[in-house]
């Protein structure tokens, strides 16, 4: 790759444990990196310039009305270029944002903000551990007689103001053997 020694450096260095937030999904906790910090990151070690985000697609996937809160919900394509000597590193991901407020208006920005977060997020992961890919390789060893051998400890979700729910796409678990469910 194109990227100068001090760019490399950093892609190479550890994500500190500070950065790294957790919370309890059913009877699971989940470690994240929230979406300010990865974009703080990308600033830091491409440059304010030195890349950019396109949103390729989004899509409100599901939508309802319940009583007087609303939930939406929706999935985005994000692609990052960035720019490294005269080669462009083009990176794809993508991701899924959920919402319940008071409002429709709320409750679909929210989400949509929500997934192309998640997308960000995960195309940015792919350039290193400053992005959380160590979070990837993190197991947590299970025991008891109904158990699995190891579940990933991973979420990208966005942390969300507490009278809005909000549920990104890395809240599908996998099972041992690979399978989503």
């Amino acid at each position: 790759m194109a990227f100068d020694q001090q760019q490399e450096r950093k892609l190479r260095a550890k994500l500190r444990s500070r950065h790294v937030r957790t919370r309890q999904v059913e009877d699971r906790s989940l470690s994240y990196v929230e979406g300010w910090h990865v974009i703080s990151e990308a600033n830091r070690i491409f440059g304010f310039d030195g890349w950019e985000r396109e949103t390729q697609e989004s899509r409100c996937v599901y939508t309802k009305q319940i009583g007087n809160r609303y939930t939406a919900a929706y999935v985005a394509r994000i692609r990052i270029i960035v720019h490294a000597g005269d080669r462009r590193v083009i990176r794809d991901g993508s991701g899924a944002g959920e919402a319940t407020t008071e409002s429709p208006g709320t409750a679909h920005e929210v989400a949509l903000k929500a997934a192309e977060t998640d997308a960000t997020k995960r195309a940015l992961v792919t350039f290193g551990n400053p992005f959380g890919l160590s979070l990837y390789s993190c197991h947590v060893p299970t025991s008891g007689k109904n158990s699995r051998k190891t579940e990933p400890r991973n979420e990208n979700t966005e942390s969300q103001p507490s009278n809005q729910s909000t549920r990104g796409a890395d809240e599908t678990r996998v099972n041992a053997n690979g399978s989503a469910r």
